[in-house]
């Protein structure tokens, strides 16, 4: 009689008949604190590339009879487990169908992480920013669930999937709910200041310099103009190149191995940088304009991939137009995303359009126990939050 296998291993047929077996139980990987949301206080559980573990964490928080879980696989020949979480009584069952739905119709060859389920259920109209949100943490994800939120949970990735989405998610971060109220309203205020200056600063230096140099004190203008006399490129020219300049050193240090990605940032920041301003062909203000856009566009980390592509898009305005090109492209793209929407839910929501209620959990941070209500900037049929009347 043929050895029967142990119950720890299943039985595969390869495509020439070959008989393999492979381990129910696969190594994955311990869990740890997440490298893109760290935190100072709260919780460091983050989520790995197995989906049981990863709706056990949530469930370890989340223990109650309302939670659905709702199982599928997508993928022809991964057939990629893909679990859909919402609270039954909190959130919008008709979002979860209709998510639920455009999962169920995903007809390619394999999932491999999230992104690709998000591709297809974000709007085409959405094409600069996302409107599905993605976390890292259990606590995160257990909170929007609380909120009414539907939660995907993808096999074989850390990200899980969230709708409604909102813009305002990614500038709140998960320790802003485990300290002080009013140092998380000042903090939230620095980020998105960060964020519109690392837009927005390039293509104002380009725009005072060739339009609107009238504007900048004496002082500051015969210091600014000893500095770019022997430069050969124009100020448009310039910045573009020390921004490229940047964004291919990111590329290189993220890229290479650990241990040499230190030692390219030195030399890029060190050696290229001040070689290039000694020789003359950038110009000092032109370096600390970029370095100060690179440091802010990672003060949302979520954000930084839109920001990179929106510097460039306003550094070439300021250069054409000067700050009147600069103004109407902010109008542009403000009246670009009060337009987008993530299944009801407005871009810009909180503001755009203005939900009073939703502003306790805005700019300004009210404490916890004074959030009495579940969000209004997205439909959610169970307002009243639990043990407030």
């Amino acid at each position: 009689m043929p050895k029967k296998q142990p119950e720890t291993y299943t039985r595969f047929i390869a495509g020439d008949g070959e008989s393999i077996n492979i381990k129910k139980e696969m190594p994955k990987r311990a869990i740890s604190e997440p490298p893109t949301q760290s935190v100072v206080k709260g919780p460091r559980e983050g989520f790995i590339e197995n989906i049981d573990v990863n709706l056990q964490l949530v469930i370890k928080r989340i223990k109650s009879d309302k939670l659905k879980l709702e199982h599928t696989t997508v993928g022809r020949y991964t057939q990629t487990k893909v679990t859909v979480a919402y609270l039954s009584d909190v959130a919008d069952k008709t979002i979860a169908e209709k998510v639920l739905a455009r999962i169920k119709n995903i007809d390619i060859d394999g999932i491999i992480d999230s992104y690709y389920v998000l591709q297809f259920l974000q709007d085409k109209k959405s094409y600069l920013f996302r409107s599905v949100g993605g976390d890292e943490k259990p606590d995160v994800t257990a909170a929007k669930l609380l909120e009414g939120r539907i939660a995907i949970f993808v096999d074989g990735s850390p990200i899980v999937l969230s709708v409604p989405y909102i813009l305002f998610e990614d500038i709140q971060n998960s320790d802003d709910y485990y300290t002080n109220a009013a140092g998380v309203s000042l903090r939230r205020f620095i980020r998105i200041v960060g964020a519109v200056v690392s837009i927005l600063l390039p293509g104002i230096y380009i725009a005072m310099q060739l339009y609107h140099y009238s504007i900048v004190p004496l002082n500051t203008l015969i210091t600014l103009s000893g500095s770019v006399t022997n430069t050969p490129f124009s100020p448009l020219v310039e910045v573009l190149f020390v921004l490229i300049l940047f964004e291919i050193l990111y590329e290189a240090a993220l890229r290479m191995p650990r241990h040499l990605g230190t030692a390219t940032s030195l030399i890029g920041a060190l050696i290229l940088g001040e070689t290039a301003v000694k020789a003359g062909l950038i110009s000092s203000p032109a370096v600390l304009v970029a370095a100060l856009s690179g440091i802010m566009m990672y003060i949302i980390p979520n954000l930084a991939p839109q920001i990179s592509l929106l510097r460039f898009f306003f550094c070439i305005l300021g250069g054409i137009m000067g700050l009147y090109g600069l103004v109407i492209g902010s109008i542009i793209l403000v009246v670009y995303m009060c337009g987008l929407d993530s299944y009801g839910a407005p871009l810009l929501a909180p503001y755009a359009p203005l939900v009073k209620s939703d502003l306790k959990d805005g700019i300004i941070k009210k404490e916890t126990r004074a959030m009495t209500t579940r969000p209004k900037s997205f439909n959610v049929p169970n307002r009243k939050r639990g043990g407030h009347e």
